[in-house]
This record gives structure tokens, C-alpha cells and sequence, in this order.
């Protein structure tokens, strides 16, 4: 029944951008802006799962493909400015040591451009609002930045008057798709991936409205739908396979989410998994008593309270932990007590008194 498994890999891009056509000229107007000199930052918002890092790849690969400008993607989560900077030098085939001093890299990637354009698209970038990280790339003459976030009210909030400014009027807002939009996304893949008539119109209207409109979700429910269907020696998809596909897919994409986040995330949701659940107040215990020697001989640093609770935001974003309010203090818990993240250090002790 499944013939290309590839295409529901999130990495596959899609055919097209089907039901994005506003925000892609969006962007390109933005793009054009930043090109000819009015400097102007693009910020591409919305929840997870609906195709913010695809659109921004899609449309900044084939605008620098129209008219030869340089352009990286860069995975920003838990990097500081100074490994933003140094993985901007490197894509543009710069030189630049991992002890090279901060003071040096807006110099080195200045150097490393030679007066061209470049773009840069930082995705995951919600740690970065008030980091100044922004604000030191876009000094550099000819570097323009596309972020992407979830809450632009708040990323804004938090970043420096000079980087509001220079996103001043560049939003490019994605919202979840409708039923009949994510319907046909889902039958633009499953005419590739899957046999002729392995799935009906009706159940692919269902999947859509179940996942409510989030692409990703819906993407990975049809193809572990294909996957129990096979299973089951079924010629094609029926609508109990669908039924069951839910939780596989939503396992799946947890798994995937967990592994692509940093050490200080894992960190975090291993305090919270281990435990089975923790109220706030002995998360932030338990925190610090163990960072001492969770992070020894390690490049990073144990971090705050503020930066923690930033975190648990991002993995609760990304269905890993759930939050629920109980007798005036919040409780932890992981959603899938099974999955544990894959970290080189055990955290014991298990419980603070």
C-alpha cells in the first residue's frame, strides 16, 4: 500500500504550498525589501505543525535561487550568539574557530560575505528575542534575518527596540489549515506516497478535523494509517485503521520533537519524566541540585529560573509535558512516562526532601 514511505518524512518538502499563496507573496515582498535596501525583517509566526519552516526554506531557496543571493538555515534552539554567528560564518564558507571571541564574529562574518547579500532564516528562534542576537547579525552590512516563532506579541515584547523596528510591519502569520486545505495537502501525498484508492476524500476530510488543522499531525496520522492497514493485510485503508493511527502518529512526533531538542531541554524533561510528576517548587529544587554535576566538563552552564521556565514552555509546546493546576501550585507531568530522552548522565536523586 505504501509506496514512497519518504514523503511523509517531515524532512520531504511538499510539491507545493498549497493553500500558503498569500503568505508566500508575503514573504517575497519582504525579501525584495531587504534586497533593495530598505532594511526589513521578516517574522514568521504560528503554532506548531503548520508549516512555518517549510514555507520559510521554500520561498528563501527559490528567491535565492532568482536572483543569486546566499541564504542558510540556521536551528537556533539552545544556541547562544556566538554559535548563531559562527554557524552564519560557516555556511557562507568562512573560517572560524569554536574559541574565536564574540567581539571578533560580526567582523569575521562581515569578512566571510565580502560585501554581498545574505539571508538568513533562524528557525526555532523564540530564545532569541532580547538575547541581542538579532540585532548584532542585521548590523552587519548585507546579512537580512527571517525568524521564525510562535507568539510574535511576545517575542516582540521581549526583543530590543532597534530589532521591533526592524520588524516593524514583517509579519508573515500562519494559522491552522481548514478541513477541505488540509484535505488536499494530505491527498497531494498520499497520490505519491500511497497506492491508487488506498484512501477515501472522506477520510482524509476526517483526519484533517481531527488533528484540527495541523499539518504535521495530519501528514504522520495518514501514513500510520497506511502502516496499520498493512499490517493488517488490508488492500486499503479502512476507517478503524484511521481510528488507530492517531496515537502512533502523535508518539511519533513527540519521539521525533525530543530528539532534535538540546541538552538543557532533555535536561528538563528528564527531572519531570523520572519523577512521574513534580510540582514547580521541587522541579526548580531538584534543578539545582543537580546541576553541578549534570553540568561538569561541559560547555554549557546551568541556567536560570526565567530561562527554565522558557523551556518547560517549549516542551509543553512540543506534547511532551503537561501542566495542571492543583491546590495553588502547578504539577508536571510527562505525557508518555515511556519515552525517555536520550541523555549520557544519569540525574539521581530522584526526589528532594
Amino acid at each position: 500500500m505504501i509506496v514512497r514511505p519518504e514523503v511523509f518524512d517531515d524532512e520531504t518538502p511538499p510539491p507545493d504550498l498549497r493553500h500558503r499563496e498569500h503568505q508566500v507573496q508575503q514573504l517575497i515582498q519582504l525579501l525584495h525589501r531587504a534586497r533593495t535596501g530598505s532594511a526589513q525583517g521578516a517574522l514568521i509566526t504560528g503554532p506548531s505543525g503548520v508549516g512555518k519552516t517549510v514555507l520559510g526554506k521554500t520561498v528563501l531557496e527559490e528567491f535565492a535561487r532568482e536572483y543569486g543571493t546566499r541564504w542558510t538555515w540556521i536551528q537556533t534552539l539552545g544556541k547562544t550568539t556566538g554559535d548563531v554567528f559562527r554557524d552564519a560564518i560557516r555556511a557562507v564558507g568562512g573560517d572560524v574557530a569554536g574559541n574565536t571571541p564574540n567581539d571578533e564574529l560580526a567582523g569575521r562574518l562581515r569578512q566571510a560575505i565580502a560585501g554581498d547579500d545574505y539571508l538568513l532564516l533562524l528557525d526555532e528562534g523564540d530564545d532569541l528575542a532580547g538575547t541581542g542576537a538579532v540585532g548584532k547579525l542585521t548590523a552587519v552590512p548585507g546579512v537580512e534575518v527571517a525568524v521564525i516563532c510562535h507568539e510574535p506579541d511576545d517575542w516582540l515584547a521581549r526583543a530590543e527596540a532597534e530589532v521591533r523596528q526592524y520588524f516593524h510591519g514583517g509579519r508573515v502569520a500562519l494559522e491552522r489549515y481548514g478541513v477541505d486545505e488540509l484535505a488536499d495537502i494530505l491527498r497531494d501525498r498520499a497520490q505519491v506516497g500511497l497506492v491508487d484508492g488506498a484512501v477515501t476524500r472522506e477520510q482524509l476530510e476526517t483526519i484533517a478535523d481531527d488533528v484540527a488543522g495541523v499539518a504535521r499531525e495530519g501528514i504522520q496520522t495518514l501514513h500510520a494509517a497506511a502502516e496499520i492497514g498493512v499490517e493488517r493485510e488490508h488492500s486499503r485503508i479502512y476507517d478503524v485503521d484511521v481510528d488507530d493511527a492517531y496515537e502512533r502518529a502523535r508518539s511519533r512526533i513527540r519521539e521525533a520533537n525530543l530528539s532534535s531538542l538540546p541538552f538543557h531541554h532533555r535536561v528538563l524533561y528528564e527531572l519531570i519524566r523520572d519523577v512521574g510528576g513534580i510540582t514547580g517548587r521541587e522541579f526548580h529544587q531538584r534543578y539545582e541540585a543537580i546541576a553541578e554535576r549534570v553540568y561538569a566538563n561541559r560547555e554549557r552552564m546551568p541556567i536560570s529560573r526565567r530561562d527554565r521556565r522558557n523551556k518547560l514552555d517549549k516542551l509543553q509546546e512540543y506534547d511532551l509535558i503537561e501542566r495542571e493546576r492543583i491546590d495553588h501550585r502547578w504539577l508536571y507531568t510527562a505525557v508518555d512516562p515511556d519515552l525517555a530522552a536520550p541523555l549520557d548522565v544519569r540525574l539521581a536523586p530522584s526526589r528532594i526532601s
